[in-house]
């Protein structure tokens, strides 16, 4: 079985689809399948010894999002020596070309939607998006074999707008070893030694963008200020304007002595901040699921989050989140609730980990994606 994947772009810093597609493609090639990452920008690509073979397709030719009829002709054949080919999301019109060669050579291809057809992806150039999916984007994913969610949630998204495509949930991929017994080099002593003994510590990591939730963490974190010290940690990469309004909002609730901005972090000191945080909180429905959720679990950390988060159900089960409604005092009284009763904070973090090590230890998840590929041959 060979498993060609393409991502337009594979940075790390850009969040939730390159990890997803290093986690999977990594999971894959572990399993003992054969599988090629294709990449037009960006060079995160999984460690050599992992055996993921990475090429890039060399740069865009116009409108810097297509390629050009010369460039296509290299990249056809490598599609057609696939069993499948793998597209992620469903906004590149580069994909829609690749698409088209996959379907002229009889390789069937597979559209990861990555939650990006929420309400918030579609209120952003929603005109363009309209045009984008009536002149190509449709058909891009009616003619793909099938349309992979990582939730209900990201199913139901979908169907209001490309109701006729043969959807498949499969779960995400995830690798928690290195969380679940952290190196000791990921002592948090040793790179976050400003963290006081009596403050806890609350952690907001995700990309700072519009509609990311921050702003609801930021006033609900103020409320427990006033009645008790708490330490509260801002992480992941930021859009230069939009921080500066947070910052701006920091100082009118009189928080700028409480917060520290860490930015965005990987390695031993992302795994030292998560094993020095009380409670982890994502207060709003972004596109799909934050990795460092995951993470931030798999370190024991008991989990606020938001009840129409995309996997907010199965969160719930895990018995190591608590999810609340998108409004400052629900937030607030999550997170009080578990700083001021530290047996409910250990046992919710100890079911965080279990549950972690049970859904991620085996291959269970990644074999779910070989049995999709499989079906998908055999139509």
């Amino acid at each position: 079985m060979q498993i060609l994947h393409y991502c337009a772009c594979l940075r790390l810093i850009d969040g939730g689809i390159p990890r997803a597609i290093l986690e999977l493609t990594s999971g894959l090639s572990t399993a003992g399948k054969s599988v090629k990452v294709f990449v037009t920008e960006g060079n995160d690509f999984p460690p050599p010894e992992v055996g993921v073979q990475a090429m890039q397709t060399g740069p865009f030719d116009y409108s810097k999002n297509r390629f050009s009829d010369q460039r296509l002709a290299l990249l056809k054949q490598h599609i057609a020596d696939a069993d499948v080919l793998h597209l992620h999301s469903p906004w590149e019109p580069a994909n829609i070309q690749l698409a088209k060669l996959a379907h002229d050579v009889a390789t069937p291809y597979v559209v990861s939607i990555h939650g990006l057809v929420n309400g918030r992806v579609m209120r952003t150039n929603p005109i363009k998006k309209r045009l984008y999916l009536r002149f190509g984007g449709r058909k891009l994913l009616h003619r793909a074999a099938i349309v992979h969610c990582d939730s209900q949630e990201s199913k139901k998204q979908c169907d209001r707008w490309i109701p006729k495509a043969n959807y498949k949930i499969v779960p995400l991929v995830f690798n928690p070893s290195e969380h679940l017994a952290p190196p000791p080099t990921s002592d948090p002593d040793k790179y976050w030694p400003q963290r006081e003994s009596k403050k806890p510590v609350v952690l907001f990591y995700a990309p700072l963008q519009s509609e990311c939730g921050i702003e609801l963490a930021i006033e609900a974190v103020a409320k427990i200020i006033q009645k008790r010290p708490v330490r509260f940690m801002i992480a992941g990469r930021s859009e230069t304007t939009f921080e500066k309004n947070i910052v701006k909002l920091i100082h009118q609730l009189d928080m700028q002595n409480h917060t520290t901005f860490v930015g965005e972090i990987s390695g031993d000191r992302k795994t030292a901040l998560l094993r020095a945080t009380d409670v982890f909180v994502e207060p709003a429905n972004v596109e799909s699921l934050n990795f460092t959720v995951y993470e931030a679990m798999a370190c024991g950390v008991p989990i606020v989050i938001s009840r129409n988060a995309p996997l907010a159900r199965e969160l719930e089960e895990s018995e190591g989140a608590l999810l609340i409604e998108e409004n400052a005092n629900a937030i607030s009284i999550a997170i009080e609730t578990l700083l001021n009763n530290p047996t409910l904070q250990a046992t919710m973090g100890n079911a965080a980990k279990t549950w972690v090590a049970s859904q991620f230890e085996d291959e269970t998840r990644t074999n779910n994606y070989v049995r999709m590929y499989r079906e998908i041959m055999n139509q």
